[in-house]
């Protein structure tokens, strides 16, 4: 009986004491985490989904007497609207299509060749700087606050060097270069991103736009409706987009600003790459460049593709926003941070960690200060080089004009067309 007894008990685990049986309610088991790890996994991406829309639904509830007629919201609420996608769900394809709306901007015969003759965008010595200097402008007047003080003095230097040059501008130009930013980030969004963007946020961009242009002085050539504006910019691209060498001269600039920082033996390949970004036959002859290889073309909406999957199923949306915004600091200037140079550290401030930073992100190429100052900027500085000092009395005085009429709401002043009813 005693060896029959023994022989039906449980023999002791010798690593553990326990039976040699696997407990499945113990973690440590692999029994156990075959039910913990999918169950961590499913939760995971449930929340994913439960998430993802969680702040567009929201913006959509609260912009909801909208949705009928999207162009009866105004300017202010226009940027909140725009904000959403900018700075939270799909930064990355937003400003990736501004870029390339610049460069597509390069085809347009009427435009390139006073950007030659000024060599802001074909000298290698000033094409970064004037890249940075876009950069910084499109961000204080798109992300930050248009009626603020350093926002009406950003509209007010653009207006400046605008101004400088306005005998050999084609006015029209403005509303197509206007037309290229609104519509570009958007074609990109749609085909790549996690998420299309709602009519609401496309109207909004417009809404937004034209506020710009009316403190530009020429809200009366932009059409009202994204409709509109998308015929407008065809029949305008029919006749005035064509190759001249001109085109070419600043499209290749840019392209070398780009492949700086890449190895040369993989330049051909970036080359490639680059041109099939620009999936438009006739901006690629107006701007000189040949049919991209299908490689490259397959290669770049395989990657947006996957990438727009795996953001869609895999990763939770931002918690907080994005703030490119430069930060103000005790010496009254605004200085960038690391994290959102494009080309150049300008206006970032010589510190060990931006060092640090700028170093590894440019592979021992670029650092802060020296050349490139390291002293921040103020908004009515901005710009090329030589004429920093310039226009600043103007600009302020110009700035000043605009809070009244910010505080004014819609005056009739700002109106009528004439390049800035401000005045200098």
């Amino acid at each position: 009986m005693d060896t029959l007894h023994n022989a039906t008990l449980p023999q002791p685990n010798p690593i553990n004491g326990l039976s040699g049986a696997a407990d499945p309610g113990d973690p440590a088991s692999p029994a156990g985490w075959r039910i913990i790890a999918p169950t961590v996994i499913v939760c995971y991406l449930t929340l994913v989904q439960v998430l993802r829309f969680r702040a567009l639904r929201a913006l959509e509830r609260k912009y909801s007497a909208y949705a009928a007629d999207p162009y009866a919201l105004d300017y202010r609420q226009a940027a909140e609207v725009m904000r959403l996608h900018q700075l939270r769900d799909t930064p990355f394809l937003f400003y990736f299509g501004t870029q390339w709306a610049l460069v597509k901007s390069y085809g347009m015969a009427t435009g390139t060749p006073l950007l030659v003759k000024t060599r802001q965008l074909c000298d290698p010595a000033r094409v970064g700087r004037r890249a940075e200097d876009t950069a910084i402008l499109l961000m204080e007047l798109l992300c930050g606050d248009l009626d603020s003080e350093r926002g009406r003095r950003a509209t007010a230097r653009l207006n400046w060097m605008h101004g400088r040059y306005e005998s050999h501008i084609v006015r029209a130009d403005y509303v197509h270069t206007l037309a290229l930013f609104v519509l570009e980030p958007a074609r990109w969004i749609d085909r790549y991103e996690w998420r299309a963007l709602t009519r609401l946020e496309k109207v909004a961009y417009l809404v937004y736009w034209r506020e710009l242009a009316r403190r530009m002085g020429f809200l009366e050539l932009v059409p009202e409706t994204l409709e509109a504006l998308e015929r407008w910019k065809l029949e305008y691209e029919a006749k005035h987009m064509y190759f001249i060498p001109q085109n070419k001269m600043v499209a290749e600039a840019t392209v070398n600003l780009f492949l700086r920082g890449v190895p040369t033996f993989l330049h051909g390949v970036m080359r490639s790459l680059f041109i099939s970004f620009i999936d438009e036959k006739p901006v690629r002859v107006a701007l000189g460049f040949p049919e991209p290889p299908i490689w490259a073309t397959a290669l770049t909406k395989g990657f947006f593709r996957l990438r727009g999957f795996v953001v869609r199923y895999f990763f939770l949306p931002r918690a907080v926003p994005m703030d490119p915004l430069a930060r103000p600091a005790k010496d009254g200037r605004l200085y960038r941070s690391a994290r959102f140079v494009g080309f150049e550290p300008w206006y970032v401030a010589d510190t060990l960690y931006n060092r640090v930073m700028l170093w590894l992100s440019s592979g021992g190429k670029v650092t802060p200060g020296g050349k490139f100052q390291g002293r921040g900027y103020v908004p009515e500085e901005l710009g090329p080089a030589e004429f920093e000092k310039m226009g600043r009395e103007e600009v302020l005085k110009q700035a000043e004009a605009m809070k009244e009429f910010a505080m004014g709401e819609k005056d009739e002043a700002i109106g009528g067309g004439c390049p800035m009813s401000f005045g200098f």
